[in-house]
């Protein structure tokens, strides 16, 4: 598949990936790191200044083996956040996360709160008037979700709050129907986070971002 905004995902042979994307424009390279690698690599993708080149731990969960941990905190619309540090941890997040340039990330980041209000895909663990953590939903299916979005401040760190939040959202879904869900952690720590609420690895997802589209 390519996307609109040159973001390849491939789901084929390297070499079959290679015909289709030659004379277009790439931006990203995003899918399962069996099929993704070797097209970074037959490319020669790392070898250009890039905004982010890691494999990420791929992880899945049956909503049926859901934990939702003690904590503080109710889940909430994103919008009982208060605006501008919602806007704030999204910046962080592009940066921190996904190697963003700090100016655009903040361009960015008004840009995503805006489209998570609208497509009500994400959400914070409140406690009072007090913002946790948020988490969201990159893609949904009826019967699927994808999380995206998980972000904790530095000075909330290491207190659970994440996989509380991760966990009502995913119990929100389940009780709307879905079975299952899906995420790539960025970190070891995100990752012990995921397998506290029942996540278990099923393989390995690339993501190469470079600064601007190229020519293949």
């Amino acid at each position: 598949t390519i996307a609109r905004n040159h973001t390849v995902m491939p789901n084929c042979a390297p070499e079959m990936a290679l015909s289709v994307i030659r004379g277009r424009k790439l931006f990203r390279i995003v899918g399962n790191a069996a099929q993704s690698r070797p097209l970074v690599d037959a490319l020669r993708l790392s070898e250009r200044p890039n905004q982010l080149d890691q494999d990420e731990p791929h992880y899945a969960l049956d909503l049926s083996d859901l934990i939702i941990p003690d904590g503080p905190g109710r889940l909430c619309p994103l919008q009982s956040g208060d605006r501008d540090e919602m806007i704030r941890w999204r910046t962080n997040y592009n940066v921190e996360t996904l190697g963003g340039d700090p100016d655009e990330a903040r361009t960015e980041g008004a840009e995503d709160y805006e489209g998570y209000l609208s497509g009500d895909s994400h959400r914070v663990l409140m406690d009072g008037d007090t913002a946790l953590s948020t988490t969201g939903f990159n893609a949904t299916l009826p019967e699927i979700v994808q999380i995206g979005g998980v972000y904790t401040p530095p000075a909330l760190r290491r207190r659970g709050h994440a996989r509380r939040a991760v966990a009502l959202h995913l119990d929100e879904a389940r009780r709307a129907g879905v079975t299952r869900a899906t995420l790539f952690a960025a970190n070891p720590h995100a990752a012990r986070a995921y397998e506290a609420i029942g996540f278990r690895r099923i393989g390995d997802w690339t993501l190469f971002l470079l600064p601007e589209a190229v020519d293949v």
